[in-house]
């Protein structure tokens, strides 16, 4: 009888055992599946109101500022919803295609450069909506030069991004800027193709050198060109893929051909020793080691183009001063006022410099009123930066004292700036003790509410305070918000807004406040575009965090 009652107990333990294995082994990362499910579905939500939020905006928008607006919608939906980002991307490509008989110039312009908005959304996605596009920004007779120019530029741009994806369809796009105009930035789409395709990439460059010996004074191509195939005497580093030397020497070939026909004299001298010292004087010993029979021609150029600038009386003096000391007895004996701030200026950038924070205070705070207005804004720029700036440096080597006191020396009229810049930089570690932090903030926000700064001004300041705020004070962040909305919509000049974009940074600390404040708040700014915009930046943010739980 004790035997069966043992082999119960075993029994007991072990069904006991069996029950509570799946809920310890499998239950677990289903409830984490279920979680992750979750989030995925509420930020899907998220998203999904936001995109109607902005169709409503987009249909109070003029038909060119909504195709650009479609179109940057389209392209945040593009990988997750397919069907819609297509509708979207297809109502742009329409609006930007109707030009009414009557079109003025100043309308014609908006069309081109809302296209040209539109095209760097779609070339990722739709070859023949971007075909579409270029047919818009191919040149006719109303066509500027500069407008050619520009056009060339936003289809490089588009090209480049597309190498990623399809370098057969982004050499398509190249191809076409460089029939348009020789655009500035060939550089680094040759750049990027050689690291995708180096085939693609050589006749690329190929076809340029064939538009540059086509072209009278080929200068905007010849200097993109030696980007792309001298990278590292241009400054883009030793380890950026070149061309092969057959194309890197007939490039070379080609700029002498261009010094020969333009021989330099008193009347071109400006404009060609620009071109010298630009993209031919960095690669003198590329011209010895590849062309050595011809390179004469070069250094011939760089030494006619040497006494082109000779130094300023001015610049001797001011090349031997070196301390701070030096520029402060040069300002002393100066008695040119402008000359004087310069050098007392520069003593105080030495001294920042140096971290002799003391010292360059006292320099600024020592200009007279005279001296401070001949600076415009930048007495009052330099004042806060350097103050949050050495705030920074105390703070992290714990001598929150000094801290302290360099913030609230700083002229009352930029105080709070001074401080919202040090707690916007500020990178503190893990353990740091936040209460200092929370009391710079506190500060801050209460001068904010007193300053009499531009509407326009206080507005963006309310933005950059906001991160510190929901990290430190989360219970304020819903006023400082409104606070910022505020501002906006009373200031005069925020027309200047209308069609600016937001940061990405904005959308953290928006995110992680309650979502119905940040729904209300935006929706009670008046700036139509501006409102959607900050949607945008929101939802772009958004279905980030969607396809995080996703995957």
């Amino acid at each position: 009888m004790s035997i069966c009652k043992h082999h119960l107990r075993t029994l007991q333990t072990w069904l006991l055992i069996i029950l509570l294995s799946p809920i310890s082994a499998f239950a677990m990362p289903s409830l984490r599946q279920q979680q992750t499910a979750d989030g995925y579905e509420q930020w899907r939500a998220r998203s999904e109101a936001l995109t109607d939020d902005l169709l409503k905006d987009a249909g109070q928008l003029s038909p060119l500022r909504r195709a650009v607006m479609l179109a940057r919608l389209a392209q945040r939906w593009s990988t997750d919803d397919q069907e819609h980002a297509r509708k979207w991307f297809q109502n742009a490509v329409e609006l930007v295609e109707q030009a009414s008989s009557k079109e003025t110039a100043d309308e014609r312009r908006e069309r081109i450069m809302a296209a040209r908005i539109v095209l760097k959304n779609v070339a990722r996605f739709d070859q023949n909506l971007t075909l579409r596009l270029v047919k818009i920004l191919t040149p006719n007779r109303q066509t500027s030069k500069d407008e050619r120019s520009e056009n060339a530029e936003w289809l490089m741009n588009s090209a480049t991004d597309l190498v990623a994806v399809d370098t057969t369809r982004a050499n398509e796009l190249a191809g076409a800027a460089l029939r348009i105009g020789p655009p500035n930035d060939l550089a680094s789409f040759l750049v990027a193709m050689r690291g995708k395709d180096p085939k693609l990439a050589d006749a690329m460059f190929t076809n340029a050198l064939s538009f540059a010996k086509q072209q009278p004074f080929p200068v905007q191509l010849l200097n993109t060109l030696a980007y792309a195939a001298f990278p590292r005497q241009r400054g883009y580093g030793a380890s950026t893929p070149v061309p092969p030397e057959n194309l890197r020497g007939e490039l070379l070939q080609l700029e002498i051909n261009f010094l020969k026909a333009y021989p330099i004299n008193d009347d071109n001298r400006g404009s060609m020793c620009s071109c010298v010292s630009g993209f031919i004087a960095p690669l003198a010993s590329e011209f010895d080691r590849l062309l050595p029979t011809e390179s004469v021609v070069v250094q011939q150029a760089i030494t006619k183009c040497e006494p082109v600038t000779p130094p300023l009386d001015s610049q001797p003096t001011e090349q031997s001063l070196h301390t701070s000391e030096d520029f402060l007895q040069a300002a002393a004996s100066e008695k040119n006022e402008g000359v004087r701030t310069r050098f007392e200026f520069r003593a105080a950038t030495v001294a920042n410099a140096a971290k002799d924070y003391d010292l360059a205070f006292r320099i600024l705070d020592g200009m007279t009123k005279q001296q401070r207005e001949s600076m415009g804004d930048s007495w009052e720029s330099f004042r806060w930066d350097w103050a949050a700036q050495a705030a920074i440096d105390y703070y992290q080597h714990g001598r929150l004292d000094e801290m302290n006191v360099v913030l609230n020396t700083v002229p009352a009229n930029v105080e709070a700036i001074a401080k919202i810049a040090f707690l916007g930089r500020l990178r503190e570690p893990n353990d740091a003790e936040p209460a200092p932090l929370v009391q710079i903030l506190n500060e801050a926000l209460i001068e904010m509410r007193r300053s009499t700064m531009p509407d326009l001004d206080k507005y963006n300041w309310y933005l950059a305070v906001l991160r510190p705020t929901v990290k430190y004070q989360p219970a304020e962040a819903s006023d400082v918000l409104k606070a910022a909305v505020s501002s906006l919509n009373k200031a005069k000049d925020r027309k200047k807004l209308e069609t600016a974009d937001f940061s990405d940074g904005i959308a953290e600390p928006l995110l992680a406040m309650d979502e119905y404040v940040v729904k209300d708040s935006i929706a009670s700014i008046t700036l139509v575009e501006t409102r959607a915009n900050l949607r945008l930046v929101l939802l772009g943010a958004s279905l980030r965090r969607m396809k995080s739980d996703q995957n």
